[in-house]
């Protein structure tokens, strides 16, 4: 086959290609409001040329500052179709890191969700030479164009741009958990490979509706899973952010069978008891990713909710995100956290300090190549030459590979704990607390600078509501199955945990806060 066709293949294409082949199916539901595929085609197109006609060309940088909707997602595909780099923004975020993030990728245009209009306010003098375009609502910011109005006037036909899968699709803002946050830079080529895990690993089924809850600011719910259904020709369902009750709702409403629901939130749905109220029998399968699990929770998925499987993924935004999944739901039984095998077209190698490959079951750096991985930071040498090493991406994670190579997560490298000259990884504590104390809901280990010990193994915790515990019986418990080096030497209870839009503990802000208050 001609390169040139194979390297054809981006976000864009595949929007097109769906509206020919499956015109009338109904494409997106949002709000109680369906579109079919031919309509979606015909907006994005409409959008893609009034983003031409706004001077935009290929390769400028545009943002967007909003919840899930399909016209965040339209936006996605219009850029996609003329070449621009689609960036999001976390709505979570603080008015000075938004403008940060805008600043710092050099973005033409910014696209605010109406009802985030105040927020933008409180950061519009920190960013220069940059148009707003207001979308979802009246406008009432001061010198800022209405999205609406712009895309109406724009024709329908198929944009006349030459885009490649090599090109620059998207630029996302890792989370910051050790610092500023970086642009990751996708190309259009990781995002149709990851679409090839799904089709590949879970593929949708004649009658499947998927159940879009993940935020469309993630790479899991901009294009994992969505990429695919269009490609299909299937529904999906889009929530404009999780809600437990919500999502129940649409799920009986419109007869989900596939969801894709972090660990977090997923517990929340079965902690729910508004679930009860409602028929969630269509619900056939469940992906989940970003935190530790436990059997427990695989067999209430199975039970409780009814599914017929469950899948387990590990990745990161830099590799767009898939690197590893579960096949089979007994494989998170029989392997307690674990994150399944890597994905047939990735290499996964662990490694020591120096990049050396080191044999099953030793702890070391997870490493990565294919074609899902990203092209590198924007505007970042130094961290690119550090994260992407002779065409392995550095993960910045640790972990081990078993003897029937499953891929076992066990700390982010800066997490890592040296307690009196013994290695603590956090997951390993975090796990035998949660064993031995069941009145703990959540729980996130830090190690905190210590004169005596080099780091203090310190645990924060969450109890579930209406138990107590005190924090010595945490501790006493803990030790009995589990190192004394590695048991917590204090224990601090939390309401809640910092998180960020994925769910992973913020816990560089947690020995912040310890640190600030010795």
């Amino acid at each position: 086959m001609d390169q040139k066709k194979i390297d054809a293949l981006t976000m864009g294409s595949v929007v097109r290609r769906a509206a020919a082949q499956y015109p009338h199916r109904t494409a997106m539901i949002f709000n109680d409001e369906r579109c079919t595929f031919q309509q979606y085609n015909e907006r994005v197109n409409r959008a893609a040329n009034a983003f031409h006609d706004l001077g935009l060309r290929m390769g400028d940088h545009i943002a967007i500052l909003g919840k899930n909707s399909i016209q965040y997602l339209e936006m996605c595909h219009a850029s996609a179709k003329t070449g621009l780099v689609f960036g999001t923004i976390n709505w979570r975020l603080s008015a000075d890191e938004i403008a940060f993030i805008v600043n710092d990728a050099d973005n033409k245009v910014l696209f605010v969700e109406a009802g985030f209009q105040e927020l933008l306010s409180r950061f519009r003098e920190n960013i220069s030479n940059i148009r707003i375009i207001v979308y979802g609502g009246e406008n009432t910011t001061p010198d800022a164009q209405q999205y609406e109005t712009l895309v109406s006037q724009a024709g329908s036909q198929e944009p006349d741009i030459e885009v490649q899968g090599s090109d620059d699709a998207i630029i996302m803002y890792t989370s910051g958990t050790t610092g500023l946050p970086k642009g990751a830079v996708l190309s259009h080529s990781n995002i149709v490979w990851d679409s090839i895990f799904a089709l590949t690993y879970v593929p949708p089924q004649q009658h499947d509706c998927f159940l879009l809850s993940m935020p469309m600011n993630h790479v899991s719910g901009l294009h994992t899973q969505t990429t695919t259904f269009i490609a299909r020709g299937l529904p999906m369902v889009i929530m404009s952010q999780w809600e437990p009750k919500e999502a129940c709702r649409l799920i009986e409403k419109y007869r989900v069978t596939l969801a894709y629901i972090l660990v977090t939130p997923l517990i929340q749905l079965l902690d729910s008891p508004i679930r009860h109220e409602y028929d969630l029998t269509s619900l056939r399968r469940v992906m989940s990713a970003a935190a530790r699990y436990s059997p427990e929770m695989v067999a209430r998925v199975l039970n409780e909710l009814g599914v017929d499987s469950m899948y387990f993924a590990y990745g990161l935004t830099e590799a767009a995100p898939i690197v590893s999944t579960t096949e089979f739901t007994a494989e998170m039984i029989v392997k307690p956290n674990t994150m399944g095998r890597p994905v047939w077209y990735n290499d996964v190698r662990i490694v020591d300090d120096e990049g050396n490959a080191l044999p099953g079951g030793e702890v070391g750096e997870i490493t990565v190549r294919g074609p899902n991985v990203f092209k590198g930071y924007y505007k970042r040498p130094e961290a690119n030459a550090q994260t992407l090493q002779n065409g392995w991406l550095h993960t910045g994670d640790l972990g081990y590979l078993d003897e029937d190579g499953f891929l076992f997560f066990v700390d982010r490298k800066k997490d890592m704990i040296k307690s009196g000259g013994e290695n603590v990884y956090s997951i390993e504590v975090e796990m035998a607390i949660s064993r031995a104390n069941p009145e703990v809901d959540e729980v996130a280990i830090v190690g905190i600078p210590d004169a005596k010990w080099g780091e203090l193994v310190t645990a924060f915790i969450v109890l579930k509501p209406g138990k107590t515990i005190t924090p010595e019986d945490i501790i006493a418990r803990t030790r009995e199955i589990l190192a004394g080096y590695k048991t917590p030497k204090q224990v601090i209870m939390r309401p809640e945990l910092p998180k960020n839009v994925s769910g992973k503990v913020l816990k560089r802000q947690l020995r912040e806060s310890i640190q600030k208050t010795v």
